[in-house]
């Protein structure tokens, strides 16, 4: 028995050593991997971002959230900004039913993107669907993003126009759109 406890003292510090070693090679192939992952998201969005025309490189966007929903958020960011510039874009062509369509595909992947209803609820609203339109700028504006105090003047403009000037109840539009996004 003593000569297994001594065996055990000798070896242990062995099982240690070769334990660390093969947890940092695994963490190490890990951070490679990821970095691995991140160029590839990096150079399909660059690949995205050659294609000429507005819709279809936007449409492209909107399959790249779908197929990666797990992208790093310093390249989430980038394509966010990358993807309101493209739907800015179809506003100022006026083509509000290419913006409703990709708005829509993009919500339904990513219910949470905040920049997304601001131009959705535009889209709503220049096709006279004003009861929509302020449910889309009312969760635009729930949730935290660059455009969220453009989301809160359109609903507040739209309401007014709605409730004869008076902003009494939007509050609850607000906490019910609030609700809808968790």
């Amino acid at each position: 028995m003593f000569r297994n406890f001594r065996s055990f003292r000798i070896l242990a510090p062995c099982f240690a050593l070769a334990l660390i070693s093969a947890v940092s090679m695994i963490k190490a192939q890990d951070e490679t991997l990821a970095d691995i992952k991140y160029q590839e998201d990096y150079d399909r969005i660059q690949t995205i971002i050659k294609t000429s025309n507005v819709i279809k490189r936007a449409e492209k966007m909107v399959n790249f959230y779908g197929e990666r929903r797990d992208i790093d958020s310093k390249l989430r960011n980038y394509a966010d900004n990358l993807f309101a510039r493209d739907l800015e874009a179809l506003t100022k062509q006026s083509n509000y039913i290419a913006v409703r369509g990709l708005c829509e595909q993009a919500l339904k992947i990513r219910p949470k993107f905040g920049e997304v209803y601001f131009f959705y609820g535009v889209a709503l609203k220049n096709s006279k669907k004003i009861d929509e339109a302020m449910d889309a700028f009312a969760k635009g504006a729930s949730i935290p993003n660059p455009l969220s105090t453009k989301s809160k003047q359109q609903l507040d403009l739209a309401y007014r126009a709605v409730h004869g000037g008076s902003l009494v109840g939007q509050d609850k539009l607000i906490k019910n759109a609030m609700k809808d996004l968790k």
